[in-house]
């Protein structure tokens, strides 16, 4: 009917071009009869889904169901349906740099697309143009009327696309909540902020939806989501801090020129008149600092005051004992101090901090865009959210202590330099931490993450944490210390043991010279204090007494364990035979040898070192004393304690017995040939049997 067709073509051609194309194409198919086609092609086309791959791990799984036992290779996915793009590919990298924000992108459209069809555009083209005259408003009313009807016939989509925008909501959750558990911190971030501007932007398009009320628990990533992402940011601290450690020199960090006067370089002005219009003044700099709530300036490449933590230069004690060699010397070593300035940490040490303090940022971030997602936080002690971003700092700064050990590949292997080296990296780490616990208090004050009811809680919590965290550091120093020590006293054993294997102590002659034993262990310990530079005073004082007492603790075992045991068996000293038998010679000796440790000790500058000393030399020299005999008699007990306050009845006894005798002519002979050098005591075999019986009675009643 040639009539009819031309009056439906000019009530197609006569919609105003504002009516949206879709009820354009659904009048057009009305006007041929096929209405129903239509709907089915669309809804089938607009709300379907497709078949994608579905693996273990990555595969999505969907609204649509699809697949179950029968087969699990593949799965049906709306948003692949939306996008055209298989969402189970890919890996979480590319999830949540590309695949995340086009996904969002293409909500975000579709669901404008949807609310522009629940709009009545015939009403707008009223204000718009229209044909002028009785003929142009015929038309504009015939126009009206047919696109009312088309919108009312279209109006049953709405259920579906409700529906299908759901589906889609709840499938984007499904696959961020799977894609998270191997996201990284920044991931999850930046996803948490975007869903955040996601959800903000679909209530501007398309307010109306009634999935709009069902967004926050689609789009909920987890109820415990905050301590994943502090989990992750432990784990992603630990690997980080093992690879600057790695990747970075082991050795203390130069101070270059520009950082040698620092003192006049920094930005933090203080001005006279409590800085209003006042002059500078450098004079009261310390004093307006300190009184003032203003933060110390950070320095860069240097943060939360490494650049103050420069070693100490230690001490020549030879300079002390004379002044003229000290004059001589001493321009050219103050130059060359200043040239050779270290810091007590490595390089690692800075950027290891810088992670910290960029990780916790991104942690805020993180909780912020959960907050506005509507997580609730379980409630804590330390004000909330506020509480879990201290835990955050907390815990990077104690994986980063341990991470300092895990970046060195043979950790059994270590030397002294690289275990001192660790040691004062831990403790710089530590140093560093008020400044960088301030610096994040701050910062969570001025984004208002401090409650005003919950100031003072905030910031008592802090102060524990704070405290907690250098415990940390603490542990891992005392940790590293004892490994050091270790180290140490393992190679102190090894010299003892290689320099005094087979060693007779029966000398018949008595040396000027330290044995060469005394002399290696000397020079060893010379070289391994010269090491200690990164160490603090009390660590590096420390361990001058823990090797110097190890060695005259091992000396003291060799002179007095007993050969054998209760079972008859050889006893061993640490790793070599105690002595066996010694003669005055070997204790002679032995006494020059200890001169020779003291010698060393009152060198290295450390007080009262050389009392490491006094029991073993206590023991040797009572032992060469011509006065011993009458000293041991029990009448003579408070002489003996007040002459020699370290000396034991026990030792001595062990002395006693492994002591060989000498006959009256090699006393003579000894006496006349070596003058006053040899002016000390020789006990001869029935004396060396009387001394023993006498002490014997003595601590038999103690035993």
């Amino acid at each position: 009917n040639a009539p009819a067709k031309g009056d439906d073509q000019a009530k197609l051609l006569a919609l105003p071009e504002t009516v949206h194309p879709v009820r354009r194409a659904e009048l057009a198919f009305k006007i041929l009869r096929r209405e129903e086609d239509f709907r089915q092609y669309y809804e089938s086309n607009r709300f379907g889904d497709m078949k994608i791959s579905s693996g273990d791990k990555k595969g999505g799984d969907g609204v649509g169901g699809g697949g179950g036992d029968k087969d699990k290779a593949e799965t049906r996915s709306s948003l692949s349906s939306l996008t055209g793009d298989d969402v189970s590919l890919g890996t979480d990298r590319i999830f949540f740099a590309k695949s995340l924000p086009h996904l969002c992108a293409s909500l975000v459209g579709f669901s404008a697309v949807e609310a522009a069809l629940e709009l009545d555009f015939a009403d707008d083209d009223d204000h718009g143009g229209g044909m002028a005259g009785t003929d142009g408003k015929k038309d504009s009313a015939e126009s009206a009327r047919i696109a009312a009807a088309a919108g009312r016939a279209g109006s049953g989509f709405r259920e579906s696309s409700e529906r299908y925008e759901r589906a889609l909501v709840a499938e984007l959750g499904n696959l961020l909540r799977k894609r998270a558990v191997g996201a990284t911190l920044v991931e999850l971030a930046r996803a948490s902020c975007l869903v955040a501007a996601f959800r903000s932007a679909l209530k501007i398009v398309h307010p109306s939806s009634s999935t709009r009320k069902s967004d926050k628990e689609l789009l909920a990533m987890d109820v415990d989501i905050i301590m994943t992402g502090l989990k992750v940011a432990q784990e992603e601290q630990l690997n980080a801090t093992a690879k600057y450690v790695g990747d970075g020199k082991k050795e203390p960090m130069a101070v270059g020129r520009s950082q040698q006067g620092m003192g006049g370089l920094r930005f933090n002005k203080n001005y006279r008149g409590g800085g209003r219009g006042g002059t500078l003044s450098e004079d009261n700099a310390t004093e307006s600092s300190l009184s003032s709530n203003v933060p110390q300036e950070e320095t860069l490449d240097f943060p939360f005051g490494l650049s103050e933590m420069k070693q100490k230069q230690i001490s020549n004690a030879l300079d002390s004992m004379d002044p003229s060699l000290r004059t001589q010397r001493g321009t050219m070593n103050s130059i060359m101090a200043q040239e050779s300035e270290l810091y007590t940490f490595s390089q690692s040490v800075p950027q290891i901090i810088r992670s910290i303090h960029a990780r916790v940022i991104v942690f805020v971030a993180f909780a912020l865009s959960q907050e506005e997602l509507g997580q609730v936080f379980a409630s804590k002690q330390g004000g909330g959210i506020a509480g879990y971003i201290m835990d955050c700092v907390e815990e990077c700064v104690a994986v980063a202590a341990v991470g300092m050990k895990d970046g060195y590949a043979h950790f059994d292997e270590l030397t002294v330099e690289q275990a001192v080296q660790i040691t004062a990296d831990i403790s710089a780490l530590e140093s560093a931490l008020p400044r960088l616990f301030g610096t994040v208090m701050r910062g969570l004050c001025h984004i208002g993450l401090v409650k005003a009811d919950q100031v003072e809680e905030t910031f008592d919590y802090a102060d524990s944490v704070l405290a907690g965290a250098s415990k940390s550091c603490d542990t891992q120093v005392a940790n590293m210390y004892s490994v050091v020590y270790e180290i140490c006293r393992n190679k102190i054993d090894m010299l003892i043991d290689f320099s005094l294997e087979n060693f007779s102590w029966v000398c018949k002659t008595a040396r000027d010279s330290p044995n060469a034993y005394a002399e290696s262990l000397v020079e060893y310990m010379r070289a391994t204090f010269s090491c200690l530079g990164p160490m603090d005073d009390g660590s590096r004082a420390g361990l001058h007494f823990s090797c110097c007492g190890h060695v005259a603790e091992r000396l003291v075992k060799l002179l007095t364990d007993p050969v054998e045991d209760s079972e008859g068996k050889g006893k061993k000293a640490g790793g070599i035979m105690p002595v066996v038998k010694i003669d005055p010679f070997g204790l002679r000796n032995l006494a020059t040898d200890i001169q020779h440790f003291e010698y060393f000790a009152d060198g290295t500058g450390v007080g009262q070192l050389r009392e490491c000393f006094n029991e073993v030399k206590s023991l040797a020299t009572a032992m060469l004393d011509r006065d011993l005999p009458a000293l041991l008699l029990p009448e003579n007990s408070n002489a003996r304690r007040k002459r020699y306050p370290f000396l034991s009845l026990d030792k001595v006894h062990c002395v006693l017995e492994k002591y060989v005798g000498t006959g009256l002519g090699e006393k003579l002979m000894a006496r006349g040939t070596g003058g006053v050098k040899n002016d000390f005591l020789m006990l001869e075999k029935k004396e060396v049997i009387q001394l023993t019986k006498i002490v014997r009675m003595q601590i038999a009643p103690h035993n």
